[in-house]
């Protein structure tokens, strides 16, 4: 069973062939791909550009893939700026991902290259595909030197060591082989509308503002809300009880909050 690099791709291309030089000094990839947005009048569209020149020079005997991720209908995807886009960021990497995993790679995920929200929707699609401890989340941390100069794409002599590579703590797949990715995430976000068609407008401006603040305390949220923390606590009590119909088999239903949030992101 081979090894996949994957990577998301942001404005600093560099972090990806940083880390790659970094990785393969303990894995062989068989391939390299990287997920990225629109590739042409995006604000990535030169970190694509360069990307593609420097893997065709310096890695001529490696397989690359470039996987653009768009909207469900095909239109592109310019950045993560909503829930819409959001969303889709997820499901087409939950795709690219779960595609590899058949073809029966382990994977690497790279989350250093990506702009933070992609880094983040890229990691949630690997929690549900990724079986630790072969597949594996890394992030990577270049000294300022390097990070000062644009198209440093390879580690200059001596500076080996100062190239930190993380190994990010990652929760078991919960995508067993064979699932229907897309009708699972269809089925997660019909579970979030009809949750919160089952509350009340005063329950759903919560919940909107929960997603929002999503560590925030009851007493938080009721200055943000201007109203009484005790009118907050009632709420979030009535929201946790009609959430118990949509919980599905094994969810924690002691973290009622985190149970919450899930539900309401679809997740």
């Amino acid at each position: 069973m081979g090894y996949a690099f994957i990577a998301t791709l942001g404005q600093r291309p560099e972090a990806i062939t940083v880390a790659f030089d970094r990785l393969t000094e303990q894995y062989h990839y068989d391939l390299l791909a990287v997920l990225h947005t629109e590739p042409h009048t995006s604000g990535i569209a030169q970190a694509f550009a360069d990307l593609c020149a420097v893997c065709d020079r310096d890695y001529p005997r490696l397989q690359t893939r470039f996987h653009e991720i768009t909207y469900s209908d095909g239109s592109p995807l310019i950045d993560i700026e909503d829930r819409q886009s959001a969303e889709a960021y997820h499901r087409a990497a939950l795709h690219v991902l779960y595609q590899y995993r058949r073809e029966g790679y382990r994977l690497h995920l790279m989350i250093a290259g990506g702009r933070k929200a992609m880094s983040i929707y890229a990691m949630l699609a690997a929690s549900l595909i990724f079986e630790p401890p072969h597949d594996r989340v890394w992030t990577v941390l270049s000294p300022e030197s390097m990070m000062a100069q644009p198209g440093q794409f390879h580690i200059p002599a001596g500076m080996r060591d100062q190239v930190q590579l993380v190994d990010l703590p990652l929760r078991p797949a919960r995508v067993a082989p064979g699932t229907d990715v897309e009708a699972l995430l269809e089925r997660l976000s019909s579970r979030s509308q009809s949750f919160l068609a089952k509350l009340t407008e005063a329950e759903r401006e919560l919940a909107k503002l929960l997603m929002e603040n999503p560590y925030a305390t009851n007493e938080e949220l009721a200055k943000i809300a201007g109203k009484a923390r005790r009118t907050i606590g009632n709420q979030l009590a009535s929201m946790y009880d009609k959430m118990i119909g949509f919980l599905e088999f094994g969810e924690d239903i002691y973290n009622k909050r985190q149970a919450l949030l899930d539900v309401l992101r679809g997740e």
